[in-house]
C-alpha cells in the first residue's frame, strides 16, 4: 500500500513542542534528549535556531533528524593544529540525532532535503556529527550526488562501549592477567605514597552543584584538553547542562581527592541504564601514581556492584579512542564526520581547505603508524601543551 511522505523543517522553538510526543519517545541518547538539546540552544549565542528535519507517512511523524543553525568558524586543523578557521553559516545535526525509523529511504529522504536547503542558501555547509559507518544514514550522506560538494579523506573513530559485569569479580575475571596484575599494583603503589588518604565520591544531586564544578575546574585548568579548548570548562553552558542532568537525577560526577585535594575527575551521565562519559581529566603533578586509571578502575567496580539492581547496564566510552578504553570495551564500532557542502563559492572554497587539511593529516598518520609513532607523537603534544598551560599559571 503506497504511503503519502511529507518533510518539513522546524525551525523556531514553539514548533519543538508539536513533535515533543514523539521526540521523548524515541530518544536513546542524553546528547539527543529534548530538553537537554532546548538547554543548549539558549545556552550557546552563537545557535540561531532549531533546525528540525521532520519525516511524516500518512500525516504522522516517521524520522526526524535533530539540527540546529548557527554561525560560527569552520574548523580547519592537522592533528592538534589548528590551520585556519574561517567564518560560516552551519547546518549542525547532533550526535545521536537521527530519531524514529532510520530506513534506507527516509535517510535518503533526510540527506535530500538538507541538500535543497544548502541548495537554498540557508548554511554554507552541513556538519552530520559521528556518524556509525555501518548505517543507512552514512550510506545516504556519503552517497550524495555531486563530489564537489561531498567532503573527502574521512578519519574513521573507533567507540567503545563495555557492558557492566555482574559483579567485581566477574569484572576481573575479564581482564587479562597482566593488566590485572598491572592495576593492582598501580592501586597499592598510589595508596602506599598518599599514605591511603585517597578517596572517591560521587556527586549527583543539585545541591552538590557548586562544589562539583569547583573541584572539576581546579583540575580541569591544569590539564592538556583545555589547551585544545575541549574537555570541562566552567561556563554558563555547562553550569546550565549539570542543573539539568541533576534534576533529572542523571549527573554522575566522580572526583578523587588525595589528602582532601581534588586529584581527577570522571564526569557522565547516566540515562537510560548506561553511563556515558562525558569529560574526565587529572592534576599531572600526579601522574606518576596513574590517578586516572585508578579512579576510572573504581567507578567501573561501583557500577558492578550496583548492576546487581540493574542501575548501570553499559557504559559508553565516548568520542575518541584510548589505550584504557581498548583493554576495558567490550564492543566498538567506527564512526566518522561527514559534511556536505552548499553549491556556492563560499561552500566550494570551505570544501577544498577542508580537503587538503584532511589528506595532509590523513598521509601523516599513516606514515607515523608505519613506523609505531603515532600514540608518541599525540603524547608528546598532549605535554607540551600542558606544560605551555602550566607555565602560564605560574607566571599569572
Amino acid at each position: 500500500m503506497s504511503q503519502q511522505v511529507e518533510i518539513r523543517t522546524i525551525r523556531s522553538l514553539q514548533g519543538i513542542e508539536d513533535i515533543r510526543p514523539f521526540w521523548a519517545a524515541w530518544q536513546k541518547h542524553p546528547n539527543a534528549d529534548v530538553d537537554f538539546y532546548l538547554t543548549i540552544v539558549r545556552s550557546r549565542p552563537e545557535i540561531l535556531r532549531p533546525h528540525i528535519i521532520v519525516l511524516s507517512r500518512n500525516g504522522r511523524p516517521d524520522a526526524l533528524l535533530v539540527g540546529r543553525l548557527e554561525e560560527g568558524r569552520v574548523d580547519v586543523s592537522i592533528g592538534y593544529k589548528r590551520v585556519c578557521a574561517p567564518r560560516a553559516r552551519f547546518m549542525t545535526f547532533i550526535y545521536g540525532g537521527l530519531l524514529g525509523s532510520s530506513t534506507p529511504d527516509n535517510c535518503q529522504s533526510l540527506i535530500h532535503e538538507i541538500s535543497r536547503s544548502l541548495r537554498q542558501g540557508e548554511a554554507d555547509v552541513a556538519l552530520l556529527h559521528q556518524i556509525r559507518v555501518d548505517t543507512p544514514l552514512y550510506q545516504a550522506a556519503t552517497r550524495f550526488s555531486s563530489p564537489l560538494l561531498r567532503d573527502h579523506f574521512r578519519c574513521p573513530n573507533t567507540h567503545r562501549s563495555m557492558t557492566v559485569a555482574k559483579s567485581v569479580e566477574d569484572f576481573n575475571l575479564r581482564l587479562s592477567p597482566k593488566v590485572r596484575k598491572n592495576q593492582k599494583w598501580q592501586a597499592k603503589n598510589l595508596l602506599r605514597t598518599y599514605q591511603n588518604k585517597v578517596n572517591v565520591e560521587c556527586f549527583s544531586g543539585v545541591g552538590d552543584l557548586e562544589r562539583v564544578i569547583r573541584d572539576v575546574e581546579a583540575i580541569s585548568r591544569k590539564t592538556y584538553q583545555r589547551g585544545l579548548g575541549v574537555g570541562f570548562i566552567d561556563n554558563a553552558e555547562t553550569r546550565n547542562r549539570l542543573r539539568l542532568e541533576a534534576e533529572r537525577g542523571w549527573l554522575r560526577a566522580h572526583i578523587m581527592y588525595v589528602a582532601n585535594q581534588p586529584c581527577a575527575f570522571w564526569v557522565g551521565t547516566l540515562y537510560q541504564r548506561t553511563f556515558h562519559s562525558d569529560c574526565m581529566g587529572y592534576d599531572p603533578q600526579y601522574a606518576k601514581s596513574s590517578p586516572g586509571m585508578f579512579l576510572i578502575m573504581r567507578v567501573i567496580e561501583s557500577f558492578c556492584r550496583q548492576n546487581g539492581n540493574g542501575d548501570v547496564k553499559e557504559l559508553d566510552f565516548g568520542f575518541g579512542d584510548a589505550q584504557y578504553k581498548e583493554v576495558l570495551g567490550t564492543d566498538k564500532w567506527e564512526e566518522v564526520p561527514v559534511s556536505i557542502f552548499a553549491p556556492t563559492l563560499k561552500g566550494l572554497a570551505l570544501n577544498v581547505l577542508q580537503t587538503q587539511a584532511a589528506l595532509i593529516d590523513l598521509l601523516a598518520r599513516k606514515t607515523l603508524g608505519r613506523i609505531n609513532l603515532v600514540s608518541r607523537v599525540k603524547k608528546m603534544w598532549r605535554h607540551r601543551i600542558g606544560k605551555s598551560l602550566q607555565e602560564t599559571g605560574e607566571s599569572g
